[in-house]
């Protein structure tokens, strides 16, 4: 017999995953061209401070893969909108897996992104949304078409990556790092120059962020926090391999990012 999903939390899910899709994006941008070796736990530093030492020790760091049990929690206008039980899976230097989990652990979302797809399935409607070859763009921030610049501000590091245009530069994101660590602390994403996401890391498991917290300008936020997470372990490759089209209504990937800016 099979179980009837709650309509409701099918909607949840899909109101979230353009937030899912931005966080994963923002993560592999922050964790490309990575070396994989990870110290366990992490002292006050004492080092040199400069625009490289910064961009290594953005998001994930020197990580060269992660699994873990996940709770998601997503918020209106500050207020809890609901909440989901899911699973994580990251390889350097760019794959991850994110599952998020209804009633009977059936799967209500389940997102991949690698440098040749990035897809989203909805399994309960077998709607599945893709992007080929989504690399160019996932790791704009990381290539030479950006430009770094650093600040000393008060008790915090701050990075720029800016977009040249002609005499004056463009802000697209602003990193901020503890002095004490060079912990990645938050990072802004700005477009069209204000500010478009925000990004809080906090409940730090040596230099890997156990929470990371997803804003965007109208007050939606989504929450991430890793459970048992696991540093550095055997993930198979076929972990990642892309969903298979079938019979599965196959949609672009601009579907569900237009429905995310009709709610912003």
């Amino acid at each position: 017999m099979r179980h009837k999903i709650n309509e409701g939390l099918i909607k949840k899910a899909s109101g979230v995953l353009a937030f899912v899709l931005l966080l994963s994006v923002f993560f592999i941008v922050s964790c490309a061209k990575k070396q994989t070796v990870r110290t366990t736990e992490i002292g006050p530093y004492s080092g040199p401070v400069n625009i490289e030492i910064l961009k290594k020790n953005i998001g994930f760091g020197n990580i060269s893969s992660i699994r873990s049990l996940v709770d998601v929690r997503v918020f209106k206008k500050g207020k809890s909108a609901g909440s989901f039980n899911g699973a994580f899976a990251y390889k350097a230097p760019g794959s991850m897996r994110i599952s998020l989990f209804g009633p009977f652990g059936l799967t209500l979302l389940d997102v991949l992104i690698t440098k040749d797809v990035l897809q989203a399935y909805l399994p309960p409607k077998n709607i599945l949304y893709e992007w080929e070859s989504p690399d160019i763009s996932l790791n704009s921030l990381a290539d030479d078409r950006s430009v770094y610049k650093m600040k000393d501000e008060n008790n915090e590091y701050v990075l720029f990556a800016t977009k040249e245009k002609d005499s004056d530069s463009e802000v697209r994101a602003r990193y901020i790092f503890d002095k004490t660590y060079i912990l990645n602390r938050y990072i802004i994403f700005y477009k069209d120059g204000d500010e478009f996401i925000r990004i809080d890391f906090d409940d730090f498991k040596g230099s890997v962020p156990g929470r990371t917290r997803i804003a965007s300008g109208n007050k939606s936020a989504l929450e991430i926090s890793l459970n048992n997470p696991d540093f550095d372990t055997e993930v198979p490759a076929e972990y990642f391999s892309p969903v298979e089209h079938g019979d599965k209504k196959v949609l672009p990937l601009q579907d569900i990012l237009n429905r995310f800016d009709s709610i912003r």
